[in-house]
């Protein structure tokens, strides 16, 4: 099988980085400092940061998969290469949490551990995950299992996949509008919020965009306008309250509009940044898995051996488990993630 070298999109890149830093902000705020609801930037990231995610994720597969996946073999082949770049680092992480559990009353069951180190559990028990955030990776991989079925229908025909977009679109919007209950908060609605096809939309979203605007040029000047206005209003919209306002009826339909646009304005966008702001914000975008799964652990064992650090000075233990995570996450990717993805991708080049 040929080797095809896909040129990376850096936006992309950019846009994960942010979106990861902004959901560890949100989790160590919420925990360390007070809670955040929807009328604060992070709360509203705190969930749309997870959203854009899916959008990216999507348009990441259609980006580098489009030509790749042709038959059982190339979707075999693409679903190995996502088992090595997720279950690796999840077992890690699941090892980490695990571990200070042994032996206690309530510690883990094999059966979890097993669901968790499978991913099973987002396709049986989407609440069944043990690191925190793990959800959004077990409906990553429900989503991943449907992959080559999305490729092929957008291949075949894009009006046929566009259709499959639509109907994952009305079953989000019966999500929002009919499963979810605007008036209690989300923590009571988790399981519900957290079912693969709650969010499936967005992953399609994503692969959508690809598929329709792959050939189009935007004038920069708009693109940027765009982006700035999207942003502000994701920022400023009159929304206020627990989360499950922007998760539900006009708040849902809104802010994914929003995240749609954003997305969209980094998949186009074209310009070069300062060498140091690039290279970093690069580095976020590429350990954004890292710093996604990371960053509860850091906070779990930094205030282990650090318990006072809570009482002294909150901001401080944000700085550290913050910066920890980035060093943690940044070496995993080079020296263990970036191996095994390597692997992965050897193992199914082939023939």
């Amino acid at each position: 099988m040929t080797k095809v070298k896909i040129p990376r999109i850096e936006s992309l890149d950019w846009l994960r980085g942010l979106m990861a830093l902004s959901i560890m902000f949100y989790h160590l705020t919420t925990i360390t400092l007070m809670p955040l609801d929807s009328s604060d930037v992070l709360g509203r990231l705190g969930v749309y940061g997870v959203s854009i995610f899916f959008v990216l994720s999507g348009l990441s597969m259609a980006i580098v998969y489009h030509n790749y996946i042709k038959d059982f073999r190339t979707s075999l082949y693409f679903f190995i290469r996502r088992i090595f770049r997720i279950w690796p680092l999840l077992w890690l992480v699941c090892l980490l949490v695990v571990l200070p559990q042994i032996g206690k009353s309530g510690a883990y069951s094999l059966h979890l551990i097993f669901l968790n180190i499978t991913t099973l559990f987002g396709f049986v028990k989407p609440t069944a995950y043990i690191a925190v955030g793990a959800w959004s990776i077990g409906n990553e991989m429900v989503y991943y299992a449907l992959t080559p079925l999305i490729i092929y229908l957008y291949n075949y025909k894009r009006w046929i996949g566009n259709g499959l977009f639509i109907v994952s679109l009305i079953v989000g919007m019966i999500f929002s509008f009919y499963l979810l209950n605007p008036y209690l908060m989300l923590s009571r609605q988790w399981a519900i919020y957290v079912n693969p096809f709650n969010n499936f939309f967005l992953y399609i979203m994503g692969i959508a965009i690809y598929y329709n605007f792959k050939d189009i040029q935007i004038n920069q000047k708009v693109n940027i306008a765009a982006l700035l206005v999207a942003v502000a209003l994701f920022c400023w919209l009159p929304f206020s309250g627990n989360q499950i306002s922007i998760l539900t009826g006009l708040g849902r339909i809104c802010f994914v509009g929003l995240s749609f646009v954003i997305v969209f304005c980094f998949y186009k966008i074209k310009i070069t940044l300062p060498h140091i702001i690039n290279q970093s914000l690069e580095n976020f975008g590429i350990a954004t898995y890292g710093v996604y799964l990371f960053h509860p652990v850091m906070y779990f064992y930094i205030n282990m051996l650090f318990p006072k650090l809570y009482f002294y000075n909150s901001n401080l233990l944000i700085g550290i488990v913050s910066v920890s995570t980035l060093v943690i996450a940044i070496i995993s990717y080079k020296y263990f993630e970036l191996r095994l993805i390597r692997l992965g991708k050897s193992l199914t080049v082939r023939g």
